[in-house]
Formats: C-alpha cells, structure tokens, sequence
C-alpha cells in the first residue's frame, strides 16, 4: 500500500465501514482519502519515518484494532496531524482517554455522515471539534449501581435480589427506577447506556 502526502488516511479493521466513508470522503471536493489501512501494524508500516511533507493531512482512527489499540496511533501520529477518533463505542471513559491522547475530537459510527465529514474539515482547518458527549448526568443510588452491576454481568433478577440479599420485589423496583432514569426501554438497553455512560465496565474492551 503506497499513500501520498495530504488528505485523510482511515484506520478502522471493518473493511465494509472503511471503504464506505473512503468513497464518501473522496467524493468530496475539497477532500481526499490518501490510504486505509486496517490494523496498527498496517498503518505503521506505512506512515512510520515518512517525511512530514509525505504525511496525510488528518488520520481517523478506530480504537478497537485487532492487534492494538488507536490510542497508541493517536499517540504517535497527534504530533504531526490532527487525529480523530471514530468508534462504535463512544464512552465517557473513552472520550477521556483518546483526549489525553492529543485527539482532536471522538465521533461515535453511528454519527450522520455529514457530522463526520465536517469534523474532518473543522479538525484540517485547526478549528475545536464537536466530540460526542454524555448526556445530562445520571444520579444513581449505591444500591441502584448494585443492581446495575448485576445485570451487567448478565444476572437475572432473582439472582441479583439473592446476592445483595434483599427481595425480588424490591429488586424489580430498582430495576424500574434503572430503566427511568436510564431513558432505557428494556435491560438490556438500560445496560449498553450505562456502559457508554461510563457507570459500568461490559466486557473488556480498549
């Protein structure tokens, strides 16, 4: 793979995803997609000891790589382009650290199109990018964060009242007050916001 000097290099290993925004970003006509690489290694390989004038103009990055992190490309590369990180993940705990990275700015994938192509251009042209951000804050109770956890960890109710030891109908209650606080619809849904919100940990993702 050969990438010439200005424009936008992807890296992001879901090929379907990275392809697409190439073709939208190179339909652009004040952009160019340069080169898409689809692993930390892959990108290194290319852009590693390029002379400055050689180096794309702006890199996104996904941070869920099969052998490594973005937040160690973003590391590397923020001291020569403006990086943004573009993740399927967006988390407050996420946001925290690819900014201490140096990013220029977080994006979730599900994101418009048009949202992204103009943090692209805002991060070329130097200017501050609108990252994603949380919601209002969400005040749970200690015992409240307690259930939260269990379902987490794919507990059930009844499993979750028999571990805090207290009853299923109390349990069903902070259950409900999870749901409304969460502005989720099902448990389920109650717990992918929590884990975006930074509140729980679901797996172990980088």
């Amino acid at each position: 793979m050969t990438v010439s000097g200005g424009g936008v290099f992807l890296i992001d290993d879901h090929r379907v995803f990275a392809e697409t925004l190439a073709l939208a970003v190179s339909t652009q006509p004040d952009l160019s997609c340069t080169g898409v690489a689809h692993s930390v290694r892959e990108a290194r390989s290319v852009l590693h000891g390029r002379p400055a004038e050689e180096l794309p103009d702006l890199a996104i990055i996904d941070l869920d790589l099969p052998d490594g992190s973005g937040l160690h490309l973003i590391a590397e590369l923020a001291q020569h382009i403006p990086v943004l990180v573009l993740t399927a993940h967006p988390r407050v705990d996420v946001l925290r650290r690819a900014k201490a990275a140096r990013a220029a700015g977080v994006l979730g994938k599900d994101q418009p199109l048009h949202e992204i192509l103009a943090a692209a251009r805002t991060a070329l042209a130097g200017g501050p990018v609108q990252s994603w951000a949380p919601g209002p804050a969400v005040h749970l109770t200690g015992r409240e964060l307690d259930v939260l956890s269990g379902l987490g960890r794919g507990r059930d109710a009844t499993r979750i009242a028999a571990d805090l030891g207290i009853s299923i109908y109390t349990t069903r209650d902070h259950i409900r007050a999870l749901l409304a606080k969460l502005g989720a619809h099902s448990q389920l849904e109650a717990v992918v916001t929590a884990d975006r919100l930074g509140l729980i940990a679901v797996g172990a993702r980088t």
